[in-house]
């Protein structure tokens, strides 16, 4: 009788934890602190969400004009080809819940530079070409 007793006491409690509704999940975040930064245009970012997430990207904090960029349950998203500016990120889980919002600077390194860099490595080929053309002569 005991054993009976004991066993539909388990039975009722089993039943009772499988009717609770579970613990609602936390809202996405994002790996980073603060704003991320670029000077090539791309940039990975990285979150910690429960659920498959929305990443939307926008020119303004406000979201007024929002682009989808990434739909699905990964942690991480590649972003390439942005131009120089201010982006704001947004994450949203398929309850509703929002993110904070990560902002992302991207400053491409100035022409100037890029030349001098192109400048400086052609001379430095030529100089290797001159030497291997001069060793071979001898």
């Amino acid at each position: 009788m005991l054993l009976r007793f004991l066993f539909l006491a388990c039975l009722c409690l089993a039943a009772l934890v499988a009717l609770t509704p579970s613990a609602r999940a936390q809202a996405p975040a994002f790996s980073a602190e603060g704003a991320l930064s670029s000077d090539s245009g791309h940039a990975l970012v990285e979150w910690q969400a429960d659920t498959p997430v929305l990443l939307e990207i926008s020119d303004t904090a406000q979201f007024t004009d929002p682009r989808p960029v990434y739909q699905g349950d990964e942690g991480a998203y590649f972003l390439s080809g942005l131009a120089g500016g201010d982006y704001f990120l947004r994450l949203t889980d398929a309850d509703g819940q929002q993110s904070s919002i990560q902002e992302l600077r991207v400053m491409h390194q100035s022409l100037t530079q890029a030349l001098w860099l192109t400048l400086v490595g052609a001379i430095i080929t030529l100089a290797i070409l001159a030497v291997i053309l001069r060793g071979a002569r001898s």
